[in-house]
């Protein structure tokens, strides 16, 4: 397993053909170079998204070309996504998808250590104890508060590190916030999965009014799948999810063909919430 691997979020220019995928996967690629990289891989915004307007349900039409064409977009409680015959319509909120209750196989799947997700490690276990008890929405609030707080180093995009490794080295991007704060809350008996796709103003990307890479994390409160995104602060409508997995590399790859093909044409808030489920 290569752990010094280019991040998920720079992943993401190698569907632009500006960088060799050995070459990524070897490092090679300066800091500098993966920074400008990145911007490159940014899908500009029609509109500035104001955080009121994020925080309410948004609708957006997607366009659609090369790799994003035929996409099959995660269907989950806070998206639905609707092919019509002005394209994609992607709608984005806190609750107003529907995805069906996983299984209890599944749920015991998203519990389990993984070579990424090291929730058994001793390190890790004793890092999630900062969760404390209460709800789950309690504990993932405390979660992401000691996430923040340990990856208080520079935003870095020289790897593709573990949650194990992300806390020992105390930096990362968005990829090791993602990972130490899933691998923390499978610690704590939580189900947790990784998210990849795009997130409006990201302050790992460097600009503001376009939605740049990014990863957080969706926890199972014993209802549905709720968002939390420690490298961002909270999730909202500014969130457009791609794939869910399970934090590898390789559950999340096909992400980075899809962005590469998409534009977003056109965005508005959608008043009655109720409209997104229909």
């Amino acid at each position: 397993m290569k752990s010094k691997r280019i991040l998920l979020c720079a992943l993401l220019v190698l569907a632009s053909g500006q960088v060799r995928e050995a070459d990524a996967m070897d490092g090679v690629a300066p800091e500098v170079e993966l920074k400008a990289q990145i911007r490159a891989a940014l899908v500009p915004s029609p509109y500035r998204l104001s955080p009121a307007a994020r925080q309410g349900t948004i609708r957006y039409r997607l366009g659609e070309r090369d790799g994003a064409v035929g996409w099959i977009w995660p269907q989950t409680g806070e998206q639905s996504a609707v092919r019509t015959s002005d394209g994609l319509e992607l709608t984005v909120c806190k609750q107003c998808g529907r995805e069906t209750a996983p299984d209890a196989e599944t749920l015991q799947r998203y519990l389990a250590p993984t070579p990424w997700l090291q929730s058994d490690d001793r390190a890790v276990i004793g890092f999630a104890r900062a969760a404390g008890s209460g709800s789950v929405d309690a504990r993932m609030r405390r979660l992401v508060a000691a996430v923040q707080a340990r990856l208080s180093g520079p935003v870095v995009y020289s790897g593709y590190h573990s949650a194990r490794e992300a806390l020992a080295r105390r930096e990362g991007d968005c990829t090791e916030y993602a990972l130490l704060l899933a691998a923390a809350a499978r610690a704590r008996g939580m189900p947790a999965r990784v998210v990849a796709g795009l997130a409006y103003g990201s302050r790992f990307v460097g600009q503001a009014h376009a939605f740049g890479p990014h990863m957080w994390v969706q926890v199972w409160n014993a209802e549905r799948w709720v968002s939390y995104d420690a490298g961002m602060g909270e999730f909202d409508a500014g969130h457009l999810a791609l794939a869910v997995g399970d934090g590898s590399p390789d559950s999340l790859r096909g992400a980075m063909q899809a962005i590469a093909g998409l534009r977003i044409e056109d965005a508005f808030g959608v008043v009655n919430e109720e409209r997104a489920t229909n």
